[in-house]
C-alpha cells in the first residue's frame, strides 16, 4: 500500500471517530505515519486488512491518569449538557443534542463544541458553593482566553482547550448560566483560586469517573448521529445508551476496530442485553433504548417552560 493511499485511509477512519476536519486530521496522521519505522508501518497495514492489532497509534490516548480524569469529567458533563440542548426552543427530544462536535486527540485535546453548547456545559462544569456543598466539578478551574476556554484540574498538569470561544460566545455562555441559576434561586459563589475547603471535602468523599470516559470522548463522533447519548458509571463499570438509531453491533465493531478502537478491548457476553466490551480494567455495556415518541414533539415544542427549567427562559412579553 502506497504511503499516500495509506494516509488517506487513516485520515478518513480517524475523522469518523473524532469529527476532525481535513485540516486537523491530515497533518496529525502524516506526522504519526512519518515517525513510524517500517516494521510498525507494516503492522498498521496488516491491522487495516484484518491481520493484526495497532490500536493506540493513530488515535492516541490521554498520557496520564490526571488527564484521563479531566477528560472523563468533561465527557460526563457534556452528556448532562445535552439535556439542556433538548430544551432549547423549540424543545425536541428527536433533534440531535450533543455538546461535542469534534475532538482533536492531542495530549491536551482541543474540543470543538456544538452550537449553543457552551452555556449548558459551563453550568455543568463550573464549581460553585451551594448549601454547604459543591455543585459542578470540584477542583476544576476555567480560564477564558481570547479564542478558547482552558479547563484545568488543580494540582495537576491536565488541561483541555475548548476551541473557538470568542468574547461574544463567552458572554452568551455565562448569560445562560446566570439565567438558569437565577431561575433556580441559586446564589452560590463560583470557586476560584486555590482548592477551597468544601471542594477538598467533596473530593475526599468521592471519586472521579474513570479513564474510559476519556477514551469515549476522543471517539465521540461515533455517537453524534443518535438523538442523544447517556452514560452511567460505577467505578470501572460503565453503561452507555442511546435511542434506537445507530445499532449496537455497528458501534461495538467501531470500538473494536484494530487501529482506531479501544486499546485492549474485547467483546464479552452481556447479561442485560446489548453488548459488553472489556479491557480488563473496565467493562463497557452498550445498549439501545426505545426512542421518544414523534407524536409528542409538537406538544413539547409548544410548552411554555417556567423560569428555572432552562437557561434560555425569557420573561413573558406583556400583552398589548
Amino acid at each position: 500500500m502506497s504511503r499516500s493511499s495509506l494516509t488517506e485511509r487513516l485520515v478518513d477512519l480517524r475523522r469518523a471517530y473524532t469529527g476532525e476536519n481535513l485540516t486537523q486530521a491530515v497533518p496529525a496522521v502524516k506526522a504519526l505515519l512519518h515517525d513510524l519505522p517500517d516494521d510498525r508501518r507494516e503492522r498498521v497495514v496488516d491491522a487495516l486488512n484484518g491481520r493484526g492489532d495497532a490500536r493506540g497509534l493513530f488515535l492516541p490516548d490521554a498520557p496520564d491518569d490526571d488527564q484521563r480524569a479531566l477528560e472523563s469529567v468533561l465527557f460526563v458533563a457534556g452528556l448532562d449538557a445535552a439535556g439542556h440542548l433538548q430544551l432549547r426552543p423549540p424543545a425536541s427530544m428527536l433533534r440531535p443534542a450533543h455538546a461535542f462536535r469534534a475532538v482533536e486527540p492531542l495530549p491536551h485535546p482541543r474540543v470543538h463544541l456544538a452550537e449553543h453548547a457552551l452555556g449548558p456545559l459551563l453550568y455543568e462544569l463550573l464549581p460553585r458553593h451551594d448549601d454547604g456543598g459543591v455543585a459542578g466539578v470540584a477542583g476544576l478551574r476555567v480560564t477564558h482566553h481570547p479564542r478558547s476556554v482552558e479547563l484545568r484540574l488543580i494540582g495537576s498538569d491536565a488541561a483541555v482547550r475548548l476551541a473557538g470561544v470568542d468574547d461574544r460566545a463567552w458572554e452568551e455562555g455565562l448569560r445562560y448560566v446566570r439565567t438558569l441559576m437565577k431561575g433556580r434561586d441559586l446564589t452560590g459563589a463560583f470557586a476560584d483560586g486555590p482548592l477551597t475547603a468544601a471542594e477538598r471535602d467533596q473530593l475526599a468523599g468521592t471519586s472521579r469517573p474513570t479513564g474510559l470516559g476519556s477514551l469515549l470522548l476522543r471517539r465521540y463522533n461515533l455517537f453524534t448521529r443518535a438523538p442523544w447519548l447517556r452514560a452511567m458509571a460505577q467505578v470501572d463499570r460503565w453503561w452507555v445508551e442511546w435511542p434506537r438509531s445507530l445499532g449496537v453491533v455497528p458501534v461495538a465493531d467501531r470500538l473494536l476496530h484494530p487501529v482506531f478502537g479501544l486499546p485492549g478491548a474485547v467483546e464479552l457476553p452481556a447479561a442485560t442485553g446489548g453488548l459488553a466490551l472489556s479491557a480488563g480494567w473496565y467493562d463497557l455495556h452498550l445498549r439501545e433504548v426505545e426512542g421518544p415518541d414523534p407524536d409528542h414533539e409538537a406538544a413539547l415544542a409548544a410548552l411554555d417552560w417556567p423560569e428555572g427549567v432552562t437557561g434560555w427562559w425569557e420573561p413573558p412579553h406583556p400583552v398589548a
